[in-house]
């Protein structure tokens, strides 16, 4: 446990050194940032609704597999309600892709 401390708190203090040694910004250095920080957001954001989605998608499987098998016939009904789910899952998906392109393509530094 010491050794996982000790590596968390080397990486903490890694990852701020360059906070510590930052310049003033530029204009066009802020031009970067923003951009930077915008992929990274939008790497996060699209990551988190693939990671979810995904995860979701697994859970309605199984329960639906789980149904089927234990009473296979209503399967057909199952299978339209899962289909649904899954469109719905997706739209969640997509909602977050627009989002981050919205994000990404605005730019706040064009007057």
């Amino acid at each position: 446990m010491k050794k996982v401390l000790t590596a968390i708190v080397l990486l903490t203090l890694l990852l701020s050194a360059g906070i510590a040694f930052a310049a003033e910004a530029t204009p066009d250095a802020a031009k970067l940032n923003y951009y930077g920080f915008a992929s990274l957001g939008a790497l996060v954001g699209i990551g988190l609704a693939a990671a979810g989605g995904g995860i979701g998608m697994g859970h309605g499987l199984r329960g639906i597999m789980e149904g089927s098998a234990r009473n296979p016939g209503v399967a057909g009904k199952l299978l339209t309600t899962f289909i649904i789910g899954l469109a719905l899952i997706e739209t969640l998906v997509i909602y977050t892709l627009v989002i981050v392109l919205i994000t990404y393509y605005a730019n706040p530094f064009v007057k």
